[in-house]
C-alpha cells in the first residue's frame, strides 16, 4: 500500500455504506469537462436517486414541485436573462432565470432524497433534464403537467407518486387532468375559490373557517415558535369552469372558459397553534388521494414540502451561492447546478444515515467544514456540503503531491510566516 492509499483507506472504509460516494468523487473531476452534456450529467443522479427512492420510501414517494427566481440583476454579462418587473423579494427591477425543480421526499421520514427533475428557463429556451424541446411559452402549470407525466411514466420508480404543489396549482383544469390520468396530488388551495359543500356553493376560506380544529398531528418549530399541527377534513365537489390559455393569430396570449366533469376531492384544513392556543397559520389543502391515506398523513406530507424551500436555500445562500456564480452562458450554469444536485444527493445520504461508521464521517466533515452547528445537532446539510468540497479538494491535492512534499511545503510556509510576521 503506497502513501496515497494509506491516507485515504480509512475514510473509504467509513464511506463504504454510502453508495453514491465513489460516483460523486469521480464526478468531481468528470463534471467539469465542457464536452459533457446535460444527459450525461443527469443520468447518474437519476440512477442513484431512484435507487434511494425505492429504498427510503414505503408505499408513496412525495414529489414537491416549486419554482424559484435566480436573481442576477447585478451580473451585466449573463446571457439570455429574463427581465422581471418585480420578484418575490419585492425588487422592482430584476433579471435572471427561472429554476423549476421537483424534489423527491420520503413518505416515511419526510426527508429529502433527490432533485428528480430540474429546468432552467431563460428568455430564449428551457434547459431541462427531461426534454430538449420544452416550449418557452408554456405557463408554469402547463410545463408542470408535462414534467409530472414524465416522472410518472418514464422513470422506474416503484412507489406511488404524489405531487405536492403550492397555491399556484389551485386550477380545476390541472385537477381534471390529474383525475383523468389517475395521478395523485396535494395542492394548497386559494382562499377566494368557490367549491360545493353539502350542496352549497362556498369559498374555500369560508369553508375552512367553519370547520373545527380537528385532530392533533405533530408538534413542530414554525418561525421560531413551538406549535402544534391540527387537521380536519370534509368532502367537496369542484364544478367551476376551467380557463385555458391559447395563442391568438397575432401571437398574443388569451384565455377561454371550458366546462368539464366535476372533481371530487378531499378538503383538508391544516392549522398551526402556538402555546397560547393562537392559530399562527392555516393551510387549505385539496387532494385526490384515496381514502386509505389518512387525513393526518396528508397534513404531515404537506408539511414535508418545506424541504424544497430548504433545497433552494442550500443552492442560493447556505451552500452553493448560486446567485454569485460567474458563468456567462445559462447552459454552463445549468450544468454546474446538476453537479450541485448530485452533491446534495450524497450529502443527504450521509446526513440521514444512522450507521455508526457514517456518524464518524459526519463529525469529520463538520470539522473539515469549519462551520458551527446548533447545540444538540450532529451536522447540517450546509456543513456536510462544505466538508465534502474540502475533502474532494484535498483528494485532488493528494493526487498531485506526495505526503513528503506536502509536509515540506507546510514547514516552509510556517518558517515564512514566522519570518514575515515576527
Amino acid at each position: 500500500m503506497n502513501h496515497k492509499q494509506n491516507s485515504t483507506s480509512g475514510l473509504s472504509l467509513l464511506l463504504k455504506d454510502v453508495e453514491g460516494f465513489s460516483q460523486a468523487q469521480a464526478a468531481w473531476r468528470f463534471y467539469n469537462n465542457e464536452n459533457v452534456d446535460i444527459s450525461s450529467l443527469n443520468n447518474p443522479i437519476i440512477q442513484e436517486g431512484i435507487k434511494e427512492i425505492n429504498k427510503q420510501c414505503k408505499e408513496y414517494v412525495l414529489i414537491a414541485n416549486d419554482w424559484s427566481h435566480i436573481d442576477y440583476r447585478n451580473h451585466t454579462s449573463k446571457r439570455e436573462c429574463i427581465e422581471y418587473k418585480r420578484n418575490k423579494e419585492g425588487y422592482k427591477k430584476s433579471k435572471g432565470y427561472d429554476l423549476q425543480s421537483s424534489l423527491a421526499i420520503s413518505d416515511i421520514t419526510g426527508l429529502p432524497i433527490v432533485p428528480i427533475v430540474q429546468n432552467l428557463k431563460t428568455d430564449r429556451k428551457v434547459y431541462s433534464t427531461y426534454a430538449n424541446d420544452i416550449d418557452i411559452k408554456l405557463t408554469h402549470l402547463e410545463e408542470l403537467t408535462k414534467r409530472s407525466k414524465y416522472i410518472n411514466n418514464k422513470l422506474d420508480i416503484k412507489k406511488k407518486i404524489v405531487d405536492i404543489i403550492d397555491r399556484e396549482a389551485d386550477s380545476v383544469a390541472l385537477m381534471r387532468e390529474y383525475q383523468e390520468d389517475s395521478r395523485f396530488f396535494i395542492i394548497r388551495g386559494l382562499d377566494r375559490v368557490n367549491v360545493e359543500y353539502n350542496n352549497k356553493r362556498i369559498t374555500q376560506k369560508e369553508l375552512s373557517r367553519s370547520l373545527e380544529l380537528g385532530k392533533y398531528i405533530k408538534s413542530i418549530k414554525y418561525k421560531k415558535q413551538n406549535v402544534k399541527i391540527y387537521a380536519n377534513e370534509v368532502k367537496i365537489l369542484i364544478t367551476r369552469d376551467a380557463y385555458q390559455t391559447y395563442i391568438k393569430d397575432d401571437g398574443k396570449r388569451s384565455t377561454k372558459r371550458i366546462k368539464g366533469e366535476p372533481v371530487e376531492a378531499r378538503f383538508i384544513v391544516e392549522r398551526l397553534v402556538n402555546s397560547k392556543q393562537e392559530i399562527v397559520a392555516t393551510w387549505i389543502l385539496i387532494s385526490n388521494l384515496q381514502e386509505d391515506v389518512q387525513t393526518e398523513k396528508i397534513a404531515l406530507w404537506y408539511y414535508y414540502r418545506w424541504n424544497i424551500e430548504s433545497y433552494f436555500k442550500l443552492l442560493k445562500s447556505s451552500g452553493f451561492n448560486l446567485e454569485q456564480w460567474q458563468q456567462i452562458e445559462p447552459s454552463a450554469i445549468f450544468k454546474r447546478l446538476l453537479i450541485s444536485s448530485h452533491a446534495c444527493l450524497l450529502v443527504w445520504q450521509i446526513e440521514h444515515s444512522n450507521n455508526e461508521n457514517i456518524k464518524q464521517i459526519k463529525e469529520f466533515l463538520v470539522k473539515l467544514s469549519g462551520r458551527l452547528v446548533q447545540r444538540g445537532k450532529t451536522s447540517t446539510s450546509p456543513a456536510l456540503l462544505a466538508g465534502i468540497w474540502s475533502f474532494f479538494s484535498a483528494m485532488d491535492i493528494i493526487e498531485l503531491y506526495d505526503i513528503d512534499k506536502l509536509l515540506s511545503m507546510r514547514d516552509d510556509l510556517i518558517k515564512f510566516m514566522k519570518v514575515d510576521f515576527s
